[in-house]
């Protein structure tokens, strides 16, 4: 019947509300669509075919989800900056506050010709942002200390850009790489460890590697924040993404280092998420 689909949904959402998922009608449509490759609109046309296949494919998607595996992982996608990135569990999640940091960087920057590193570059979604969106005399440099996070990052970027190149470095934040460096991007895990047993079970699924730094969140922070002044150009740049409160910890790291601070840039919660420095030019004294 052309109405069946809608029952199987509203099943679905009642299995995931159980589960304590926040808004269960929406991701079991969600679900629906993306695994019948057919839009809402067809379904209520009647264009929709349900079939043992996708039947199958759904209840396991549905199954999965009440597990808490997260919804991105089942679907294999996630947007972010209007473009598509395949994800699985060897990366995180792209997140929406992480556009804050692509679009600092696109508004700061000039369309000169720059270095630019995305260090921690996991699905490798602020560096394909960066050279979709960015000027094509920009080059692009991307790590990650995780060898299968580069390869899921490489995918992305070959599927993605139609222009501009990526050089991909298995590194440990920038201790491969030689300066100078114009910019250095990074959103690197900042959630402090000591709190992993307290966050949603969805989080489980992701790479810990990625989520989570001893000294409440900040010691990967502050091993990157140590490299750069051997690592940055003259006048060269860092921004930083970051956890609620932690601004004025990561500001102290970079005058620590000579780093002069610039303006902060506030989430749409209003939480201080980006965080910003600069080398100082030689001569510089104030």
């Amino acid at each position: 019947m052309k109405d069946d689909w809608k029952v199987l949904v509203r099943e679905a959402a009642r299995e995931l509300q159980k589960a304590g998922i926040d808004e269960p009608y929406a991701e079991a449509e969600q679900l629906w669509y993306q695994l019948s490759g057919t839009t809402m609109t067809e379904w209520l046309l009647g264009r929709g075919q349900i079939t043992q296949s996708l039947l199958q494919k759904y209840h396991a998607a549905v199954n999965r989800r009440v597990k808490r595996v997260p919804f991105h992982y089942i679907t294999g996608t996630r947007e972010f900056m209007g473009l598509t990135f395949h994800v699985d569990p060897r990366v995180l999640i792209p997140r929406p506050e992480t556009e804050h940091l692509v679009e600092r960087v696109l508004r700061d920057a000039s369309h000169e010709s720059l270095t630019i590193v995305d260090v921690g570059t996991g699905s490798g979604a602020i560096a394909v942002s960066l050279a979709h969106f960015g000027s094509p005399l920009w080059q692009i440099i991307a790590t990650d200390v995780s060898q299968e996070a580069l390869h899921v990052a490489k995918e992305n970027a070959k599927k993605i850009l139609s222009h501009g190149e990526i050089r991909f470095v298995h590194s440990d934040l920038l201790s491969a790489l030689k300066g100078p460096i114009d910019i250095v991007v990074a959103n690197l895990p900042y959630v402090a460890d000591t709190q992993a047993q307290h966050l949603m079970p969805e989080l489980s699924y992701e790479p810990d590697l990625a989520l989570y730094a001893s000294d409440q969140g900040l010691s990967v922070i502050r091993r990157l924040i140590e490299q750069l002044p051997a690592k940055l150009a003259s006048s060269g740049c860092v921004y930083l993404e970051i956890g609620q409160g932690q601004a004025d910890a990561v500001e102290k790291l970079f005058q620590a280092q000579g780093l002069r601070v610039l303006p902060r840039t506030q989430d749409l919660a209003g939480i201080d998420r980006v965080v910003a420095a600069k080398k100082r030019e030689p001569g510089f004294e104030a």
